[in-house]
């Protein structure tokens, strides 16, 4: 073996280890990729409360329009061109007796409420409220305020100070009798 060969052989022994530097980048590398991949799982979970929140959301906006939207255009017992609560409908503290759209113009309840007043404590902190108005069908259903035959409701779902949801339907006079089917 020649001299040259032995030097190379003993240099290579004696680096065997790391060096400080070497090891400050791989730390440096290493502390870069956990951050950015900490990050990555962080936006993903938001993303997925995001996403279920606003299925939650949606699915109460959607059970309050469908229980207003069932309701009568116009309290049935009243002079056309009533709004909002009539008499008893007022008191009792739940939406049992409510018997027409407009008696819902203004409602809140934190949390949601079932139609009976019972609490739906799954959803503390949210907030589910509707508003109706009678809207002029022929200037871009801008509000009026008279009767018009048609009236637009407003459901909004709010989780704290955000919004969740919103649902419009329009409802008119046109159809007061709904058939049964067998």
């Amino acid at each position: 073996m020649s001299l040259l060969s032995r030097h190379s052989l003993s240099e290579c022994r004696a680096r065997r280890g790391l060096t400080l530097a070497e090891a400050v980048v791989s730390m440096l590398i290493v502390s870069v990729m956990l951050v950015a991949a900490l990050n990555t799982v962080g936006a993903s979970r938001t993303t997925q409360k995001k996403t279920a929140d606003r299925s939650r959301g949606f699915l109460l906006a959607e059970n309050l329009m469908s229980e207003i939207l069932q309701q009568a255009y116009e309290a049935p017992d009243l002079a056309p061109g009533s709004f909002g609560l009539e008499g008893a409908e007022v008191g009792d503290g739940s939406r049992s007796l409510w018997d027409d759209v407009d008696d819902y113009d203004g409602w809140s309840a934190s949390p949601p409420q079932q139609k009976d007043g019972t609490e739906l404590g799954e959803f503390k902190g949210w907030t589910r409220s509707a508003e109706v108005r009678w809207v002029n069908p022929a200037v871009s259903l801008s509000v009026s305020g008279t009767d018009t035959g048609v009236k637009r409701v407003v459901v909004t779902v709010t989780d704290g100070a955000t919004v969740v949801v919103s649902l419009v339907a329009i409802r008119t006079d046109a159809l007061q009798f709904v058939p049964e089917f067998d």
